[in-house]
């Protein structure tokens, strides 16, 4: 008799647990890659957040340290205009203006904040309107020791006034802006103004102001009172805004990766900045 062949393969009780086994294995790899990217988007999220935060608070904080700086020739007479307060804040404050006084045109955003900062570059000896490269402003231009279109009037002991506050981008962001002077033929213009984004994803900034304490020293010496915003600042004194030698800044930085919430992340961060040029202010002139 011829033997039966015998036939081997799969049953479909042994396909079955092979598919599912097949299929746990690939929801475990595609659950360990989506946790792995949800770590790595957290980690990279994290760093960017840290980066834009103390960069934002570099470019804030060195426009305050020079803050009220003018050159050595521009002479404190009497004939001269008052100087004007180094900075100025104003609380809850958008689309703040510069001429005229620091006004409003809005609430802030997410109450935020405005600062307003005068100081001066440095100019060329044969033409200080042009800048030697010396000092920038906010906008990261080089900055001359003199503006252009004065006009005959005596020119302004600061060259430059910057405003830094909180605007949304087209796309809705929140992002640091700062108003600085445009420029023409290499020469910042006395009376005209641009603005630009220096850090996005700035969600909020609030500033305290240390003011120095009535008849105290000068310099390093001085003591700072307790930190006060913007609007307790202005009731304190007649020109309290030339007594201010410290200033907190506190931001809040927003994420810009998807994470696992969906949510974007934050951190605040905080830093306190003390004023290296007091006001020039003194009886005769202010």
């Amino acid at each position: 008799m011829r033997a039966r062949s015998q036939h081997h393969g799969f049953t479909l009780v042994g396909m079955m647990i092979g598919v599912a086994l097949g299929a746990i294995a690939m929801l475990a790899a595609l659950t360990m890659w989506q946790v792995m990217r949800d770590a790595y988007a957290s980690v990279a999220d994290g760093i960017e957040i840290e980066e834009r935060g103390q960069r934002a608070l570099a470019i804030i904080a060195h426009a305050i340290r020079h803050a009220g700086w003018i050159p050595a020739h521009v002479a404190l007479e009497p004939a001269h205009p008052a100087p004007q307060a180094p900075l100025e804040g104003r609380d809850d404050c958008g689309a703040p203006s510069i001429d005229d006084g620091m006004e409003c045109g809005r609430r802030g955003v997410r109450g935020s904040d405005a600062l307003l900062v005068r100081f001066s570059g440095s100019g060329r000896a044969t033409d200080p309107s042009l800048a030697d490269g010396t000092m920038t402003d906010c906008s990261g231009y080089a900055l001359p020791a003199r503006t252009v279109g004065d006009g005959i009037a005596p020119p302004a002991h600061h060259a430059a006034t910057n405003v830094f506050y909180i605007g949304k981008g087209s796309d809705g962001v929140p992002q640091l802006l700062c108003r600085y002077p445009r420029r023409s033929d290499n020469r910042a213009q006395a009376h005209a103004y641009t603005s630009g984004t220096l850090v996005r994803g700035v969600e909020s900034m609030q500033l305290r102001f240390g003011m120095v304490d009535e008849g105290d020293g000068q310099g390093e010496s001085e003591r700072v009172s307790a930190l006060l915003d913007a609007q307790d600042v202005a009731r304190q004194r007649q020109l309290a805004w030339h007594h201010v030698r410290a200033v907190q800044v506190t931001l809040v930085v927003q994420g810009q990766r998807p994470t696992v919430s969906r949510a974007p992340r934050q951190r605040t961060l905080t830093t306190t900045v003390r004023l290296r040029n007091p006001s020039r202010c003194r009886e005769a002139l202010c």
